[in-house]
């Protein structure tokens, strides 16, 4: 005899998964609980977060790729002539990524997912090439906007795609896992792009990425080959609500936005703050952030392993407050060793607020609104850090360099107020589903 938890509604079939267990009855008359959402994973979810993995660790190496030949292009005086000519790409780039993002969260469901990564990987793949053949500065922006609409997928698409098949603490591991190959691809093409461009010039770079995209493609496909979802869930049926999608999503758009700026100001303003206030060398800097973003990936890999002893509202507390307290110690900071502390602290708990805001949100988010939930969360994050790094150079010009970082620590001590304040009137910040995602009496089957 086995007796399951069960939902009474399509609607809250996101939810049930979460919770379902079932009740085995042995003849030792012994019973064994079985929960569907155990550590374990099985075939298909491993060959799902390998596939979506890989696909990000080249998405998020392709997106720095360019901005960081930049300074190359600048000083040879070839296709960039002017500050503002970085400018110009880098605001159409934005503008694309949010329109492009919009689009794909209100149009692709869950049977899309896995084509649609292996489609931006083609794209990507396709335009960083064609820009190692640009001519002027148009082909190079017309080509960038190509770019842009590649790297525009994989965060509303793949992270989609994870919140879809895992659910309850294989949902942590999997954010955690997927995030830190992210992480791994942004600090491969910061090493390597740097290196290459000194050695064999600017091409060089792009050519590579472009073909690490390619290769993606296809291992990707192979990976995750035999992991197409069936016919669409009632409720995946449904057209996309984005009155609901921004109502869903209101609780968290502070620590969204504030991992956006913390994301952007740091990749801005960090160089400057170790090259100027501290006067270290651009390869000393380039150690510390790399050192920076290398303790994060970490961070990320084992997210998973920490929300299985904490809860996720706690471990996000505990990382605000970190963040809070290290960036001021680097922005007040005139101590070399202590900064670099200070920036490891800071590495540490930056990281690990993605995979748990992106499992809170993944945990929560109704199952027609999905794609477009992630969309938006992109595109939070993307204006988070647009609006503030630009508003840091003029805090920098007026008050000095290290002033962004201060006004971060601060605005972080204030988003952990809040999110204290919502754990006491919010369920979804204790970890409970809505009430639209709640499950129904205990059936028999």
């Amino acid at each position: 005899m086995s007796i399951s938890s069960g939902c009474r509604s399509a609607k809250k079939d996101s939810y049930c998964l979460q919770q379902r267990f079932t009740l085995y009855y042995h003849s030792s008359s012994s019973i064994s609980i079985v929960f569907e959402g155990g550590r374990a994973l099985d075939r298909n979810e491993k060959k799902i977060l390998a596939s979506a993995s890989i696909y990000h660790a080249s998405n998020d190496a392709s997106v720095v790729t360019l901005p960081a030949v930049f300074p190359v292009l600048y000083t040879q005086g070839v296709l960039i002539r002017r500050y503002s000519d970085i400018g110009t790409i880098l605001l159409t780039g934005l503008v694309v990524a949010v329109i492009a993002q919009f689009i794909i969260g209100h149009s692709i469901k869950a049977k899309h997912y896995r084509c649609c990564l292996a489609l931006s990987a083609l794209v990507l793949g396709v335009f960083l090439i064609l820009m190692a053949s640009s001519k002027s500065f148009l082909t190079l922006l017309v080509f960038f906007i190509g770019v842009r609409i590649g790297s525009s997928v994989y965060h509303p698409v793949g992270i989609s795609w994870i919140s879809k098949v895992f659910k309850g603490k294989k949902l942590d591991r999997a954010m955690g896992i997927q995030s830190a190959f992210g992480d791994i691809g942004v600090l491969s093409a910061f090493v390597a792009t740097g290196y290459l461009t000194d050695r064999f010039g600017w091409k060089v770079p792009l050519l590579l990425w472009g073909s690490v995209n390619l290769t993606a493609l296809w291992v990707g496909l192979l990976v995750s080959r035999g992991t197409e979802f069936g016919t669409r869930e009632e409720t995946e049926q449904r057209s996309v609500s984005w009155l609901e999608t921004f109502s869903d999503l209101k609780p968290f758009i502070p620590p969204l936005m504030l991992g956006g700026v913390a994301w952007g100001i740091t990749l801005g303003y960090a160089p400057s703050l170790l090259n100027h206030k501290l006067h270290l060398s651009m390869s000393e800097t380039g150690v510390i952030l790399g050192s920076w973003m290398a303790m994060g990936t970490l961070a990320s890999l084992f997210y998973g392993k920490i929300a299985e002893r904490l809860e996720r509202s706690k471990i996000i507390i505990i990382a605000y407050s970190l963040i809070a307290l290290a960036t001021v110690a680097i922005g007040i900071s005139t101590r070399t060793h202590f900064t670099i502390i200070a920036f490891l602290i800071y590495g540490i708990a930056l990281f690990t607020t993605f995979p748990a805001l992106l499992s809170f949100v993944g945990s929560t988010t109704r199952a027609h609104n999905r794609t477009a939930t992630f969309s938006t969360v992109s595109n939070i994050q993307i204006l988070g850090n647009s609006i503030f790094s630009y508003i840091s150079g003029f805090l920098s010009d007026a008050y000095g360099i290290n002033i962004p970082f201060i006004v971060l620590g601060l605005t972080s001590a204030l988003v952990v107020i809040y999110i204290a304040a919502m754990m006491k009137k919010s369920r979804l910040w204790q970890g409970e589903a809505p009430e639209f995602m709640r499950g129904g009496d205990i059936e028999s089957i």
